[in-house]
Formats: C-alpha cells, structure tokens, sequence
C-alpha cells in the first residue's frame, strides 16, 4: 500500500499549443498527463489545460520551469461530499 495520496491537478496556459507542449514535455518525464477542457472557473483565454493525478504537484513545476514553460494556473481538483468540483490555485 502506497503512503501517499494522489491529487488531481488541471494546469492552464495561455494557449492551446502550450498545454500540448508542456503535456508532451511531462509525458517525456514520465509524467502522465492528459489535455482537457478547462472548467469555466479557470479557462481565461485559452480552453484546454493538462490534467493530471500526482502525489505532489513540485515535480510538474520543476520539469516545467526547467523547460521555461509558462503556466498560467495549477489549480488542485477537490470534490465535496456531494462530489460537486472546486478548484483551488496552488
């Protein structure tokens, strides 16, 4: 059994191209992540981020930082008792 807790992460950037480059940059890295649409609280001027599910979000920063990827937000995914989504920018 794992001692750590995965947490769920949608990254945006400032444009669709970004997010593909830095979600190839962190599959490279191998780090899986997929491209989704941005939920209407975060998108701003591009609609598609990275989504992914981590144990600590330190490790997709360094990698992107290291490639001089620029994200416009990382924001930790969390779900009430009623499973209804909020986002909260980490």
């Amino acid at each position: 059994m794992n001692n750590f807790m995965e947490k769920e992460y949608i990254l945006s950037f400032s444009s669709f191209y970004k997010a593909a480059y830095a979600r190839d940059v962190l599959e490279e890295n191998g780090l899986n992540s997929t491209l989704r649409k941005l939920p209407a609280q975060v998108a701003h001027s591009c609609s598609t981020g990275v989504y992914l599910r981590i144990d600590s979000i330190e490790r997709v920063r360094r990698v992107l930082d290291e490639r001089q990827i620029a994200v416009r937000g990382i924001y930790e995914i969390r779900r009430n008792e009623k499973g209804i989504k909020t986002y909260m920018r980490v």
